[in-house]
């Protein structure tokens, strides 16, 4: 029989034994790779072993426990195993499930795109509770990556038009296929180089998740991002301001009047630098917080 000794350097608990083979249960392996990964310090320990396992079993979580006692097959074990050795050395949970949520939606997420996150859904929200403002006929999404976004605000906005560009053709095709499975057909996809071309149209509404860590930031950021979320994505190799300055100088012709630039920021010296740049530009500028009540967006209206 198959013992499940020799997961990486840890071995699970000893189980219930049948017939000298060594089984392990649900329970004791969430039990037992919630304790190795808050060895390794990884957060959300409990949380993160449940869903690989869940994953590997094709249940959701909360069958795990009315499961808790369920034996799992030798296979189902070396692929959780397999699992958990992937995500202590670092890789984000997220690429290793293959999918990442989003305001209340599952998207595909390969490390070709960063990963979505829930202060993202800030931008949404800001687009979504803008009190007075039209209904949005047309929005540009720049950077979609996995389209996370523009999806999103083409599913809230079925009469708009969406269109969302990117450099990466990866990025594109994946966002296509996001599009769809979530049944969001009112929207175009275009590669495009926004620092050195600017997308055909005029717009009530521009989101964007620019690259906006400065390159000397890199080192201190987390090694789940910093070594394998996709770098063009993550800093534009400068101040982190690069992309802002660009959006300044293109914004005010993508726009109808009244139209809203809203983009993702990274803290308080941004925002700051951010909206004094704006309004410079003649943009009227509000800064709005995530749920952590961190500065998350700058909204930018042409007047």
């Amino acid at each position: 029989g198959s013992s499940g000794r020799g997961v990486s350097s840890a071995a699970p608990p000893r189980g219930r034994t049948a017939n000298g083979a060594t089984q392990w249960d649900i329970a004791g392996l969430i039990r037992w790779a919630s304790g190795y990964f808050a060895a390794k310090d990884i957060s959300n320990a409990r949380l993160e072993s449940e869903w690989l396992l869940a994953h590997v079993l094709d249940l959701e979580r909360v069958d795990l426990y009315v499961q808790h006692d369920r034996p799992l097959g030798p296979g189902e074990l070396a692929q959780f195993k397999a699992l958990v050795k992937r995500r202590s050395a670092g890789e984000p949970f997220q690429y290793i499930l293959g999918r990442a949520p989003f305001y209340g939606r599952d998207f595909r997420v390969t490390p070709e795109v960063l990963i979505p996150r829930p202060e993202t859904a800030t931008l949404i929200r800001v687009l979504h509770q803008s009190v007075g403002a039209p209904e949005p006929g047309a929005i540009l999404d720049i950077g979609t990556g996995s389209g996370c976004l523009a999806i999103t605000a083409a599913l809230l906005y079925p009469e708009a038009k969406v269109l969302a560009v990117d450099i990466s053709p990866d990025a594109l095709s994946l966002a296509r296929e996001n599009a769809q499975r979530l049944g969001a057909d009112n929207l175009d996809f275009q590669r495009l180089d926004v620092m050195t071309e600017e997308p055909i149209g005029t717009f009530d509404a521009i989101l964007c998740n620019p690259p906006y860590i400065a390159s000397g930031e890199l080192p201190g950021l987390q090694r789940e991002i910093r070594d394998h979320e996709p770098l063009a994505a993550i800093t534009d190799g400068a101040d982190g301001l690069s992309f802002f300055r660009r959006l300044t100088a293109i914004g005010a012709n993508l726009l109808y009047d009244g139209g809203r630039l809203i983009m993702e920021l990274g803290g308080v010296p941004q925002a700051t630098a951010v909206s004094g740049m704006f309004r410079q530009a003649g943009f009227a500028v509000t800064i709005h917080d995530d749920l952590q009540g961190d500065p998350r967006v700058c909204e930018s209206v042409k007047k």
